[in-house]
């Protein structure tokens, strides 16, 4: 289906089903136009009964017309555009004129035979029919009465008066003395001639319209076909066309200048067909042919418009964008230079200011005012309006170079001093600073030593305390290696022996169980010692973070299983870290002891792993059975631990441990704590080859 509907040959059908509803709806039309005669054109506009025509409406309006643009052609005659003159002088100046007049255009309406009328203004009565007066004209179908006195107008008529002012109310601006009556009808016959016509031309355009709406709809749905697939072939593939590398402003010149050629074309011949009565198949030709070549040209071009968008080419097919990217260019040229010339002069700006304020902090304050005031009244009072004014000018700059060489003197006792500074915040506290010659700078460096002094014994005496506690630690941890072991040696024999009492095989199991614990202490405080000491080899290697999950769960299965507590474990697959494997699986295996220690019965615990931005991160995370009231920087410290009743078994070394194995792997260990939920949270960078 989707091969059919990008087929070439539908695209194809679709252009020519677009320009034959077009050129057949503008046949429509001027078939439409070309059957109305040059007599019976414009009777029908629309409207909804020939009652409301404007043929109706202009016939019975005729007499009223010519009374009234009597008046105004007199009136513009005789008198000022701007001026207006006295109604009773005009009609008193102008009473023949006016009577000749109406006699003359009147004269025209009776050669016409469509309408009877009765016109009697004053004394003059003017009329084509054998009627007394101008009420008799209101028997007709169509008719129009107006009459004007003192009293006012009297209006009726049987029509729709559409847009007609009444215009014998207006001759008041003429003519306040003289009585108008106005009576006038449409004739019968021409009624139902015209009648038949209206008819006929509304039968007419109503076929055109709803035959014209059928061709626009076949029109419109073949270009919203074309505009979904051009540019697509039958493999969903955007595709152009030779065509589409003309520019798009000469496709849009093409789409308004056939429009506007075509249109123009079909206006030219409908002229003359209406004035000079050109062959009917000579209008159709034309016009036809028009319409086709312009909407062809109209398709051709809009679709490749089309198609450079979806294939978003429109800004390289685009001269105006072009330009407008070419400007863009230029302008993003000129400014980027503009802003590099002024980041430079304020860069340059800010460094002679910075130089100026360096070289104003290292000033002794009082030598420094005392020089720039020196200078200041030595420039104000001997270099301004003397007779010796350049002796003092020169003596001036000579003052002001001299106290530059003095502060730039004074600043290098400054610079050592912040040198000093600077190398003891760096951790160099046996830096001394040089003696100084500024008595000021030289109390000041003695303080600075004295200080480094300090803190270099406290550190000296800090370090050793440390190393000598370390090396308690591992010598006492290594010295108990073997009574330890002698002791479990000789317990398990007691153990095994049959006759031994039933009471002493207690105290046997008793002490078997507190010198394993005890081997185990030993064993965490020497392994703690050799990592805090430096001592501990470390060996890198590509790890699997499921799999060393994995492991230390299994190691651990049985606990797991007598605790009860559900493990939630969701560890991706070829998740890789770069780490000691021996020690990791030492940190895991802790972080899953100390779960299996504190949490809370009948919760679940959770293990994650995953990857964010080429970090690994694992997260162990479980309930606590006791309340989590210490700092979580305290408790990765050695012998501190979550039960501070220690009543559960542990010696407060597994996260010390956990913690120094996965620093020493080039990874981070913290802890996070909400409520009583406990969240240790492990990150390496992922191994990448």
């Amino acid at each position: 289906m989707k091969k059919l509907v990008y087929s070439g040959v539908l695209k194809f059908l679709a252009v020519i089903l677009f320009i034959a509803s077009i050129v057949c709806g503008v046949l429509i039309v001027t078939d439409g136009f070309v059957t109305y005669s040059a007599e019976e054109y414009e009777v029908y506009t629309f409207e909804n009964d020939f009652s409301e025509s404007s043929f109706v409406s202009y016939q019975l309006h005729r007499p009223e017309n010519i009374i009234y643009s009597v008046y105004q052609s007199i009136y513009y005659e005789q008198y000022d555009h701007f001026n207006s003159g006295n109604p009773k002088t005009f009609l008193s100046e102008n009473r023949e004129t006016i009577e000749q007049r109406l006699k003359d255009e009147f004269s025209f309406i009776t050669q016409d035979d469509k309408i009877d009328y009765y016109v009697k203004w004053n004394d003059l009565i003017l009329t084509n029919c054998n009627v007394k007066s101008a009420e008799e004209l209101q028997q007709g179908e169509f008719y129009l009465y107006a009459e004007r006195d003192k009293n006012g107008t009297t209006r009726s008529g049987n029509f729709s008066n559409r847009d007609y002012f009444p215009l014998t109310e207006h001759v008041v601006n003429y003519d306040t003395e003289s009585s108008i009556a106005v009576g006038c009808s449409i004739k019968q016959e021409v009624i139902d001639e015209y009648r038949e016509i209206w008819e006929r031309q509304e039968k007419i355009v109503l076929n055109t319209f709803s035959q014209a709406s059928i061709c626009v709809l076949a029109a419109l749905i073949s270009l919203i076909y074309l505009l979904c697939v051009c540019g697509k072939n039958k493999d969903g593939e955007y595709r152009t066309m030779w065509v589409d590398n003309i520019w798009a402003e000469v496709h849009l010149a093409f789409i308004v200048g056939s429009g506007l050629l075509a249109a123009a074309a079909c206006i030219c011949v409908l002229e003359e067909y209406m004035y000079r009565e050109i062959p009917n198949h000579f209008v159709y030709t034309i016009i036809g042919g028009s319409a086709g070549i312009a909407s062809l040209m109209i398709i051709s071009s809009l679709l490749s418009i089309i198609r450079n968008i979806k294939c978003r080419r429109l800004l390289e097919t685009s001269l105006v964008l072009q330009i407008l990217r070419l400007i863009l260019r230029i302008l993003k040229w000129g400014f980027g230079i503009i802003g590099k010339t002024v980041k430079w002069i304020l860069g340059q700006c800010k460094a002679f200011w910075s130089a100026i304020f360096r070289m104003l902090s290292k000033k002794t304050g009082i030598i420094l005012i005392s020089l720039l005031l020196l200078y200041t009244v030595v420039m104000y009072v001997f270099g301004i309006g003397t007779p010796f004014s350049p002796i003092w000018l020169i003596l001036a700059i000579l003052t002001f170079i001299f106290a530059c060489f003095v502060v730039a003197f004074r600043a290098k006792d400054l610079d050592e001093i912040k040198k000093g500074v600077s190398e003891v915040r760096n951790g160099n506290v046996a830096y001394k600073i040089p003696e100084l010659k500024s008595d000021d700078m030289k109390a000041m460096a003695v303080n600075i030593n004295d200080i480094a002094k300090g803190l270099d014994e406290s550190v000296s005496a800090k370090v050793k305390a440390e190393r000598l506690k370390t090396e308690l630690i591992t010598n006492v941890s290594h010295d108990l290696k073997t009574p330890i072991t002698s002791i479990i040696n000789y317990t398990e024999l007691l153990s095994k022996m049959a006759e031994l009492p039933e009471e002493a095989q207690d105290y046997v199991s008793v002490i078997a169980k507190k010198s394993d614990r005890l081997k185990k202490l030993t064993q965490d405080l020497f392994d703690i010692s050799k990592v805090q000491s430096g001592n501990d080899d470390v060996v890198l290697e590509k790890l699997d973070v499921a799999l060393l999950i994995d492991q230390a769960l299994g190691e651990h299965d049985n606990e797991i299983q007598e605790s009860g507590l559900p493990f939630c474990v969701n560890a991706p697959k070829e998740l890789y870290i770069s780490a000691d494997g021996r020690k990791m699986s030492r940190v895991v295996s802790n972080l899953i002891s100390n779960i299996l220690k504190y949490s809370m019965k009948n919760t679940r615990v959770f293990i994650t792993a995953l990857e964010k931005n080429g970090t690994v991160i694992m997260e162990f995370k479980n309930i606590s059975a006791y309340p989590l009231d210490l700092d979580v920087e305290e408790i990765t410290q050695r012998f501190v631990r979550g039960d501070e009743s220690r009543t559960t078994e542990g010696n407060g070394l597994g996260l010390a441990i956990a913690k120094s194995y996965t620093e020493i792997c080039n990874g981070t260990f913290e802890i996070v704590t909400d409520g009583d939920l406990f969240k240790a949270i492990l990150k390496f960078r992922k191994f990448v080859l």
